[in-house]
């Protein structure tokens, strides 16, 4: 019995040892991996980069609209528009694009987000201020 035992653990060892050099500097390397975990399991809210800004008046609704468009650098994050609270209304309504990924995993596949929004509540006096990971852009809101 102890003789099996002793030849048990024996075999485990070298077999573990036998992954270990394989897995080392003489092993195939990794490939990089299509999804990278998150640290959060709820997830990590940040702003990104856009590409293109348009205020469009519609008269029907009697709204200004507005339409972010950029790309997003992991193909499960969502992107949403955050406007700024203010007590009153300032020249310029901040508005910051945050882009969010809520599943724990990235999936590092670019691709295009298009956001549509109604600006009847946050349109500053003059217009918008869009706010990005690298840059931000005033808009003068068009006359109707």
């Amino acid at each position: 019995m102890r003789r099996r035992t002793t030849s048990l653990f024996a075999g485990l060892a070298l077999i573990s040892m036998t992954g270990l050099a394989a897995a080392g500097p003489f092993g195939k390397p990794e490939a990089p991996s299509l999804i990278a975990p998150v640290w959060s399991l709820t997830g990590e809210c940040y702003p990104i980069d856009f590409n293109g800004i348009d205020i469009e008046w519609y008269a029907g609704r009697g709204v200004y609209q507005l339409t972010v468009t950029g790309t997003k650098p992991y193909m499960n994050m969502d992107v949403s528009l955050s406007h700024e609270a203010y007590n009153g209304r300032p020249a310029y309504w901040r508005t910051v694009v945050i882009g969010c990924v809520k599943n724990g995993l990235l999936m590092p596949l670019a691709s295009p987000y298009y956001i549509t929004m109604n600006l009847d509540q946050f349109v500053g006096s003059r217009g918008v201020e869009i706010v990005g990971a690298s840059r931000k852009v005033r808009r003068d809101v068009p006359k109707s």
